[in-house]
């Protein structure tokens, strides 16, 4: 990492200074027709690795949410922009191919945007450097091209009927996917809300396969998690048709202090979707796990050398347990079971995401589950009492019971790849080190040890 790089990274993840450089340098703001009146940072992204960075890679990408004042029109709303800064001056030839294949008005502005000085291409959103299909499910319009009306209303089952379609969009990561909440209005006040979670890859078909078949299973299962109706899924947009869910969020209810047993039922719910097989998931290894954690352990001791010693004892002590772990069983793996995944409707706990559906070792989600619990800021009496809850409740609803070994070993995994997540987000901020070393001091208690054995 150059001088200049540290100096554009500064200036790239201050929101603050960012609103001034977009006021001054963004087509159709300069002019003042458009006011910025605040900006917030909502992702961040480093290349961090040497390939990536011989690929020509943008080494550092942005997603900025700007308040915007429209003065001619007398309007206001919200934007979304996507930075990527480039080490070299190829930006231009970049910024040339994004305007070739981006032309879809924003709200406000254009639609890329070239800061030569910051060697920064920008996107304003529904523009997007590899969801190229995005506009057509952001516009009101088109998205009633696509809309699954097999599974809509009366009344509301044809586009002709649909008289307005209000879009908000809940969630958005920047080239990997956008969750849109819709809501449709008809003749006679019908209306009804549903959701659309819109990919850039091709796997909008088996996501939704895997929805239809949760749902069918949770139906009667007490115990089972409850899921949002699934509508359906459009491949020439990439987008599964979901309704909402209503309720709380599990981790606002323990925020709270009013949790009760949702912990326990929480596990019980798992234990129940580890019994579920929907069929054609890829198989994960213990090894599959291991090798892009020892992988990033590298990368990060060769980023912050002064800890190059415990990441490297805890990647051998991670490499050297494998082998030797108790026999486990194969079964379905969320790949994704947080806290932050789980809503309370009706004194039911409903799930949601379910794109890293695998099959495995059901102790990576149990582990994923309570290392997570350690970054939530919850008091420590607090995290000890829930993984207690957590692990009792699964325990007895699952025959076997779970290896307390591969629980470790699945922890110890989980906390590299949470470093390397953050590493990822966060590596250049003044106080990333002091972060990491926590992090990596959970690792060595989530293992048992307060020194992990070195490297012969």
């Amino acid at each position: 990492m150059t001088a200049t790089d540290l100096e554009r990274s500064a200036l790239l993840t201050n929101a603050g200074r960012m609103k001034d450089v977009f006021q001054a340098g963004l087509p159709g703001f300069a002019s003042g027709g458009l006011l910025i009146s605040d900006c917030r940072i909502v992702h961040t992204r480093y290349r961090t690795s040497r390939a990536e960075r011989h690929e020509g890679k943008p080494f550092l990408s942005v997603c900025y949410s700007l308040d915007v004042r429209d003065v001619a029109r007398a309007r206001r709303g919200t934007q979304i922009v996507h930075g990527k800064a480039y080490r070299t001056t190829q930006t231009r030839r970049r910024f040339a191919e994004a305007k070739a294949r981006h032309r879809f008005e924003p709200a406000f502005g254009e639609a890329v945007a070239h800061l030569a000085d910051l060697d920064l291409v920008v996107w304003a959103f529904p523009n997007d450097p590899k969801l190229l299909h995005l506009p057509e499910v952001i516009d009101p319009r088109a998205v009633k091209r696509h809309l699954p009306y097999d599974r809509l209303p009366a009344g509301l089952d044809a586009a002709e009927h649909i008289y307005e379609v209000d879009v908000e969009v809940v969630r958005y990561k920047p080239e990997v996917r956008c969750i849109t909440r819709y809501r449709l209005a008809g003749a006679e006040g019908r209306t009804f809300t549903l959701y659309g979670k819109t990919f850039k890859h091709e796997r909008a078909r088996e996501i939704a396969r895997r929805i239809e078949s949760m749902c069918r299973r949770s139906a009667d299962d007490p115990d089972g998690f409850i899921v949002p109706q699934p509508l359906g899924y459009d491949d020439s947009v990439k987008t599964v048709w979901q309704t909402g869910l209503s309720g709380t969020p599990l981790i606002d209810v323990v925020r709270g202090g009013e949790y009760g047993d949702f912990i326990e039922r929480a596990a019980r719910g798992l234990a129940s979707l580890h019994r579920i097989d929907p069929g054609g998931l890829s198989r994960i290894t213990l090894g599959d796990r291991l090798a892009p954690v020892l992988a990033a352990a590298a990368e990060l001791a060769e980023a912050f050398p002064r800890l190059r010693a415990r990441l490297e004892a805890l990647a051998f002590r991670l490499e050297n347990e494998a082998p030797r772990l108790s026999p486990g069983r194969d079964g379905l793996v969320h790949g994704d079971f947080l806290l932050k995944q789980l809503v309370v409707h009706d004194g039911r706990l409903g799930v949601f995401d379910f794109d890293n559906f695998t099959l495995g070792d059901p102790a990576q989600d149990l582990a994923n589950f309570l290392v997570d619990l350690h970054y939530q800021g919850f008091p420590a009496g607090l995290v000890s009492s829930m993984t207690t809850a957590f692990l009792d409740g699964y325990r007895s609803h699952t025959e076997g019971g779970m290896p307390a070994d591969r629980l470790r070993w699945h922890a110890g995994v989980q906390v590299l790849s949470d470093a390397y997540y953050f590493h990822k987000r966060r590596h250049l901020a003044p106080d990333f080190e002091v972060e990491l070393e926590h992090i990596l001091t959970l690792g060595q208690d989530v293992l048992g040890t307060s020194q992990a054995p070195s490297r012969p």
